[in-house]
């Protein structure tokens, strides 16, 4: 049984995308039609699982930048409440030592 001509000869392509175009119609040009239902629901199949997994990685990366925010956060307020200690119970020179300490450690290692 012969199939029908998908494409256009000569084909000249110019770009890996048109490669790839023109391989998948190839491909689907060489598979007998009764399997073509078949070869379709596969594609689904591959087009859904890469989109979700997509979707799945985008996901999580919003989870792990949202964790790493409130980390800072839990950061940023343990630092008030230590500064506020020390300037309420402590002596200035050695508040003032300690703080340049930090200060110069948190400059050099934000992370």
């Amino acid at each position: 049984m012969s199939q029908p001509n998908l494409i256009n000869k000569p084909e000249v392509s110019n770009t890996a995308e048109e490669n790839y175009l023109t391989d998948i119609l190839r491909e689907i040009q060489a598979t007998p039609k009764e399997y073509w239902p078949n070869l379709l629901q596969i594609m689904r199949v591959f087009r859904e699982s890469v989109t979700f997994k997509t979707e799945l990685l985008n996901h999580n990366q919003q989870e792990r930048d949202a964790q790493q925010q409130q980390l800072l956060n839990e950061q940023h307020q343990a630092l008030k409440q230590l500064t506020k200690e020390w300037i309420e119970e402590g002596e200035l020179q050695e508040q003032t030592e300690t703080w340049e300490y930090l200060r110069q450690e948190i400059d050099e290692n934000p992370f």
